[in-house]
């Protein structure tokens, strides 16, 4: 797994929503779930910033209500989008200091598996095998 650029994610889920559930995850059915929502929620904005703008209570420059009411529905999309992408991160960072943790050093697991051996919880082939597994790691 490799990590995500958290920036990308962000533009990428403004451009058309959940498609940082593709570029992140692969995940196809959050995407289109977040898609189907998106462009659902994108419309509704549009359409009622366009019946404000055209109403005559409300003397508003021209694109001036659908574009602020575009922007509440497109920020929360690039900040999920960056959200997504930090998850995905964290998790890969953690995986890999778990990984690190278990494995340790190459004398402490030449240590454990000596202590494995001398309990008899695995034997002298086994030992020996992981032994040169190490030796060749080097």
């Amino acid at each position: 797994m490799e990590k995500k650029n958290p920036l990308i994610a962000g533009l990428l889920n403004m451009l058309v929503p959940g498609l940082s559930h593709l570029y992140v995850d692969s995940d196809r059915g959050r995407f289109i779930k977040t898609l189907l929502i998106g462009i659902i929620t994108i419309t509704v904005m549009v359409l009622v910033g366009i019946t404000i703008q055209n109403s005559n209570k409300y003397p508003l420059p021209q694109g001036l209500c659908p574009g602020i009411l575009l922007l509440i529905v497109l920020v929360p999309l690039f900040l999920n989008g960056q959200k997504i992408a930090h998850r995905h991160n964290l998790v890969i960072d953690n995986a890999i200091r778990y990984n690190a943790r278990q494995s340790g050093s190459d004398e402490s697991q030449m240590a454990k598996n000596q202590d494995m051996r001398d309990k008899g919880m695995i034997s002298e082939q086994e030992y020996e095998s992981r032994k040169d597994g190490i030796s060749s790691k080097k």
